[in-house]
């Protein structure tokens, strides 16, 4: 039991980096979180969740041709930094 909880503590400490997304800071003025929205709206994007991630980027959760997605968006320009699909 000890070893279990010691295991699993130890890949929990381990995978965490690895989740994180990446980092966004900028000067100035960010777009308009819905004008960033429309604009991947427009390429296909259906948004299931919308929010700012711990990095200070726009995060999406939802689906890309029938796919999930999970993309990180810098607020500042609306480019898309990181996409996982899963």
């Amino acid at each position: 039991m000890i070893r279990t909880t010691i295991a699993a503590t130890l890949l929990c400490a381990c995978a965490a980096p690895a989740l994180a997304g990446p980092k966004c800071t900028g000067n100035g003025d960010k777009l308009a979180e819905s004008k960033v929205q429309e604009m991947y709206k427009a390429q296909g994007y259906e948004i299931q969740r919308w929010k700012i991630s711990s990095g200070g980027c726009y995060e999406i959760y939802g689906r890309l041709q029938g796919k999930k997605v999970e993309t990180y968006i810098d607020p500042w320009t609306g480019a898309k930094l990181e996409e996982h699909q899963g």
